[in-house]
């Protein structure tokens, strides 16, 4: 197993020297890839002091893009797994090797990390919006599934990049991907991560984002009755 560290990042100058402080202290700096997802700030002067390696969108694509363009490099640069944290400090990176030991087995395409899905660790909201994302994800996915908006993950190269999961997209692509590894047959796996909320604020727009995920899920229903998404023991 060769493990390398993907941050997807925008608008980011703020959080990342002190994630990526942290960061170098559980991976060499060529093992981590920041991808700077068409900031406008300092997110790329913020990265130059920690000799990591830098990806740039000219425009902002999307956090699923920047994390398949992180994969991506990294796979070519030889990684079997990609570990993602967000920008903002919630993933504390010091779990790392939590992560890794639970992605041993040949069998686990994807490690999520589980929050404490309750109040007063989560507020109401959030906690509502996730048991109920996660829920219906799962049933798609056809296998229980932990924490669906959790970014704090690593992935297996060999699953994420199948010629079946999406190229671009923003943050419903880790719902749908997740969905799409395990159908594939693929265990999910998870490691239990604290519920961290920093004053970097949150990307997601609720109302556009919620019908991006809507339109997503009702679009994997489409392909999952008519066959074109089998289930695989």
């Amino acid at each position: 197993m060769k493990v390398a560290a993907v941050v997807p990042s925008y608008r980011a100058a703020g959080t990342l020297p002190t994630l990526l402080e942290r960061l170098c202290r559980e991976f060499p700096p060529e093992a981590i890839y920041v991808v700077d997802d068409g900031s406008e700030d300092d997110t790329a002067q913020a990265v130059a002091p920690f000799g990591v390696k830098l990806l740039v969108h000219g425009a902002n694509a999307g956090k699923g893009t920047a994390l398949v363009t992180g994969s991506v490099a990294a796979h070519r640069d030889g990684f079997t797994h990609v570990l993602c944290l967000d920008a903002d400090g919630q993933h504390p990176p010091e779990q790392a090797r939590d992560f890794l030991r639970a992605a041993e087995s040949d069998a686990v395409g994807v490690v999520i990390g589980a929050r404490t899905l309750a109040v007063p660790q989560m507020p109401w909201p959030r906690v509502c919006s996730n048991r109920l994302t996660t829920f219906l994800l799962g049933l798609q996915a056809g296998t229980r599934l932990f924490d669906s908006q959790c970014g704090y993950r690593m992935y297996r190269l060999e699953a994420l990049l199948h010629r079946d999961i999406p190229k671009q997209g923003r943050f419903e692509w880790e719902s749908e991907t997740l969905v799409r590894i395990a159908r594939r047959g693929w265990r999910v796996a998870k490691v239990d991560i604290p519920t961290i909320y920093t004053d970097a604020g949150s990307h997601i727009r609720p109302w556009r984002d919620t019908y991006r995920f809507a339109r997503m899920w009702f679009r994997l229903w489409g392909r999952i009755l008519c066959g074109a998404m089998p289930r695989n023991a």
